[in-house]
């Protein structure tokens, strides 16, 4: 059995979609652990580095796409504004046997941060085409 050698991309080729979704679920792990620090963000974290460190032995993932893991921060803020959808203020809830309240923050400025880490991710996409 032999094996051939992987060709190296070309220097005006573009990376492949699967690279830039790598990237981007590094930056969401990233940022959804940092955001949930005090729960399940150690884990996140953890796995998040493991999908870093693979994408840096890559070879095919170490390129233009590693932009993408400033798309894949968006979505923290993109998750924490929509959480928080019915606020600011209090936002109840009620079934047939309780009702619950919580405080909500307003939605706006997560949604803000989520919407500009998206623009300069394209905007940084933009700027390293070959």
């Amino acid at each position: 059995m032999t094996t051939e050698p992987v060709p190296a991309p070309r220097s005006g080729s573009r990376p492949a979609r699967w690279a830039y979704a790598w990237w981007a679920a590094v930056g969401a792990l990233l940022g959804l652990g940092l955001a949930a620090i005090l729960t399940i963000g150690p884990v996140l974290l953890l796995v998040g580095g493991v999908l870093a460190g693979a994408g840096v032995l890559l070879r095919a993932a170490r390129n233009r796409s590693a932009v993408a893991v400033v798309g894949g921060l968006a979505a923290a803020p993109g998750y924490l504004a929509w959480l928080n959808r019915a606020g600011p203020g209090w936002v109840c809830e009620t079934t047939a046997t309780r009702t619950s309240c919580v405080q909500a923050w307003s939605p706006w400025p997560f949604l803000v941060v989520a919407l500009l880490l998206v623009a300069a991710t394209v905007f940084l996409l933009r700027r390293v085409r070959p």
